[in-house]
């Protein structure tokens, strides 16, 4: 069992992810120059405006074409000659990459030397983005690469372990396998203050719902992420809302008091105390307490102004108030909480005027033919800066800010670090996985089942994901375990599940998340349906408990107890639903929570939330789990 790593082992970790990969690429002329003190200014009065708009802009190359036979889009995973000309034709500033991009280690190093070797003027590099938070939003490929088991996982194990390093470790090591893809951007950490246990995106996404805890993790990964660009995201604040901006416009209905002690607090600590990220990301929300300036969407109807639109909250608040000196981002732009209410035309305009930095994916440009799509979206900023509309004073201040980021992070063009990473880095880097893995695990209820020790019992264990079965299955297997089933809810009929049931002894059940949502899984199997899948698990504890079987429940969110609180005998908080697929071990929760069920492991996590009672209409009222909850074996 492992619940700690040997102090030799951290230093071991610690040394192995310090060292930085040696550049061997010649920087030209005009990159050296880059490089030189103040020298932003002076590449800045050399620089056209198409150039200067050009490095405010972060495309997709999701997909390139469709495929001949099936129609269906394909996956980028070279550039070719049409994204190079796009790229180096209108001078575009960054690139980000998805899981379409992201294959193998291989693949990906060439996609982006590919990227940073695309002619650049003014010796200015592109930034090459990712999301790579953990948990689920992870977009290198799993098994090849550490996949750390997200957010909320580092919460409970700071709740139990407020000393430990491993969440430095954890920075240090996702910089490193970034670094050494060539990817030199990292849209992480979340620091949204999860305070809405109903929330459908941020959730398990989430530290914490403690502003001082979010902003404690937040750094630390900040830290070790020092040879990436690391982003705050969403400001300012996602934490309390009801919707998913990728699928509708949230609002957040705080008043202005807690808005400042709870949402704002984690950005205004960290710049505060110099320790400010490099970048921010902001959020597609409305936020009336910090704007309630209204705004005409599409359909006519004048609404409140989301942030990302808001010069108040991006620039008065942020800039002004706050004295945040780096740079700024929004979020996709293609996400439905901005494109089904506005002219995307109309958005970056809006979203240049805020003072925002980079406009990340305001057009999708996925075929040759459709390059019209962004000449038109420059054309009209440009004629909007010569009009007046634009304020080219704010065009030529973001454009400083980005060089002066580029510069600072050795982002200059012909400049890559990819690299290969040794198989002793990946040794301790799997190590520290496991590690934060087993020590975010929280018992949360145990009726005298656990440790489970009979191995004559049968199981049979049901989940969302066929992966959560499969890894808690292996676990059970290896530990002597001799009749166990694991089953994918939606791969077998209700009437065989009671089948299962009538036949074991004990029924184990995963959940996914009341609140996940499709986009969030990558459009994977199981994002949808989060409610059905509620009702599914609801069903079998119910007939679970008729049949008098025993019932041990696996949470992805903690918050998911309230559904099924006093109905089962032992619940743990796993805060991750990755496992094994194929062979291809995805994740290491689901594995550590298998080790608890057992007694190899004994449970250290604490809850990093407050868990509250809901009433009829589903809101909040008392506590019924608080922060710091959690039980041992």
């Amino acid at each position: 069992m492992m619940n700690t790593i040997p102090p030799s082992r951290v230093n071991g970790v610690t040394g192995a992810v310090a060292a930085a990969p040696t550049n061997q690429h010649r920087t030209s002329a005009l990159s050296q120059a880059l490089t030189s003190a103040d020298n932003s200014q002076t590449v800045l009065a050399n620089m056209t405006l198409r150039e200067k708009i050009g490095q405010k802009i972060m495309l997709d190359f999701r997909y390139w074409g469709r495929d001949s036979a099936s129609g269906a889009a394909q996956d980028t995973v070279a550039i070719n000659a049409n994204i190079e000309n796009i790229l180096c034709n209108y001078h575009i500033g960054g690139v980000i990459l998805f899981a379409n991009n992201l294959k193998s280690a291989d693949q990906i190093r060439h996609l982006t030397a590919q990227l940073a070797a695309v002619p650049q003027t003014h010796g200015i590099g592109l930034m090459i983005a990712t999301d790579n938070e953990g948990g689920n939003v992870f977009r290198l490929p799993r098994g090849e690469y550490t996949a750390f088991a997200g957010n909320m996982p580092l919460g409970a194990l700071y709740e139990g372990h407020s000393e430990s390093v491993l969440p430095y470790l954890q920075g240090k090591i996702m910089a490193q396998e970034l670094r050494s893809l060539g990817i030199n951007v990292n849209f992480a950490p979340v620091v949204d203050v999860n305070s809405n246990q109903a929330n459908p995106v941020i959730n398990v996404c989430a530290f914490s719902d403690s502003p001082a805890h979010v902003d404690r993790l937040a750094r630390e990964l900040v830290r070790g992420n020092e040879r990436v660009v690391t982003c705050y995201k969403h400001f300012p604040g996602h934490g309390d809302t009801h919707t998913d901006s990728h699928l509708d416009l949230p609002r957040v209905d705080r008043n202005r008091e807690e808005t400042y002690a709870i949402d704002l607090a984690p950005y205004s600590a960290a710049i505060a105390e110099d320790e400010a990220p490099d970048m921010i990301m902001t959020a597609h929300i409305q936020y009336p307490a910090l704007d309630d300036s209204r705004i005409t969407r599409l359909d006519g109807e004048n609404i409140v102004v989301p942030a990302t639109l808001s010069r108040r909250i991006q620039h008065d608040l942020l800039r002004q108030e706050l004295g945040y000196r780096g740079v700024t981002i929004t979020d996709a732009l293609d996400m439905k909480a901005i494109s089904d209410n506005f002219d995307p035309r109309d958005v970056v305009k809006r979203v240049f005027n805020a003072g925002i930095d980079i406009a990340l994916m305001p057009v999708s440009v996925q075929a040759p033919e459709e390059e019209n799509k962004l000449r038109q979206l420059i054309d009209y900023v440009v004629t909007q800066v010569e009009d007046g509309e634009i304020n080219g004073e704010d065009i030529d201040a973001s454009v400083a800010r980005i060089l002066t980021l580029k510069r600072a992070k050795n982002i200059l063009a012909g400049q890559t670090a990819a690299h290969a990473i040794g198989e002793t880095e990946r040794r301790l880097a799997k190590e520290v996985e496991i590690a934060i893995a087993d020590q975010s695990i929280t018992l949360l209820q145990n009726h005298q089942l656990l440790p489970l020790r009979d191995v004559s019992r049968k199981i049979v264990i049901l989940t969302p994901w066929g992966e959560q079965g499969h890894a808690v299955r292996q676990v059970l297997t290896q530990k002597g375990f001799h009749d166990v089933n694991s089953h994918k809810l939606a791969e077998i009929a209700w009437q065989a599940q009671q089948r299962e049931i009538d036949r074991c002894d004990i029924v184990i059940v995963g959940s996914q998340a009341v609140g996940v949502s499709p986009v969030e899984n990558n459009g994977q199997a199981g994002g949808a349906g989060a409610t059905s899948d509620t009702a599914s698990i609801a069903a079998i504890i119910d007939y679970a408990r008729r049949q008098q079987k025993k019932i041990v429940l696996l949470l992805r969110s903690p918050y998911d107890i309230i559904h099924f609180d006093g109905k089962t005998d032992a619940v743990l908080a796993t805060y991750a639903y990755y496992g094994l697929d194929n062979d291809v071990r995805r994740g290491e929760s689901l594995f550590a929570a298998a080790r608890a069920l057992v007694g190899e492991l004994q449970p250290s996590g604490k809850l990093p939330v407050n868990i509250y009672n809901v009433d009829r209409q589903e809101a909040a009222t008392d506590i019924r789990y608080p922060r710091g909850f959690g039980l041992s074996c």
